[in-house]
This record gives structure tokens, C-alpha cells and sequence, in this order.
């Protein structure tokens, strides 16, 4: 079996904020969208007096919808932890550099 061992780079800072996943908004923007289409779905099997392959359509989507909502909003905890973490990360980096004669000296 070969040995095969793949080497990227990683920025010092770790992996950007942008690669990381959702914003907040955009995975509250879905989140929204889902609770929406998850209610309307659900008000109109409920109200209508559909056939059973319109029925079967509408559950569908209901239960998308609700999978769309759940998705947003688990996305939106991740991030809210992420920048959470991401600004605690800063803070440490600010505090932890030294200064006056501490200071590290360039290298010549």
C-alpha cells in the first residue's frame, strides 16, 4: 500500500473567517425562509382539499422546509460560537504582545 501524505499550507492565523461556514445572516435568512415555507406548506394541507398526490407534494415540502429551517438555524449557533471564539482569539493575540524594552527585536 503506498504511503501518501498530502502538505498544504495553513495561514498563521488558522483558516479565515470567510472559509468556515455560514454568516450569521445569510444562515438566519434561510432559517427564515424555512420556518416560512415549512408554515405555509403545512397551513395549506391542512386548509386544502387537495388529492392525495398534491397532499403527498405538500408534506414533502412541509418536511423540507423544516429540514431548511433546522439547518439555518444550527448554522447560526456555529457562527455565533465561531466569532465568539474568533474574538477571543484577537483579544489574546492584543494581550499577550509585549511592550517597551520586552518587545521582541526584528531580525536583522
Amino acid at each position: 500500500m503506498a504511503n501518501v501524505s498530502v502538505s498544504t499550507p495553513t495561514p498563521a492565523g488558522g483558516t479565515s473567517i470567510g472559509g468556515r461556514g455560514l454568516s450569521i445572516r445569510v444562515a438566519l435568512f434561510l432559517a427564515a425562509i424555512g420556518i416560512g415555507s415549512a408554515i405555509a406548506a403545512t397551513m395549506l394541507l391542512l386548509r386544502g382539499d387537495y388529492g392525495a398526490g398534491i397532499q403527498a407534494l405538500l408534506a414533502a415540502v412541509a418536511l423540507a422546509a423544516f429540514g431548511l429551517a433546522a439547518y439555518g438555524l444550527i448554522e447560526a449557533v456555529l457562527a455565533v460560537i465561531d466569532t465568539a471564539g474568533e474574538r477571543r482569539r484577537q483579544d489574546r493575540d492584543v494581550s499577550e504582545r509585549r511592550k517597551g524594552d520586552r518587545a521582541r527585536q526584528p531580525r536583522a
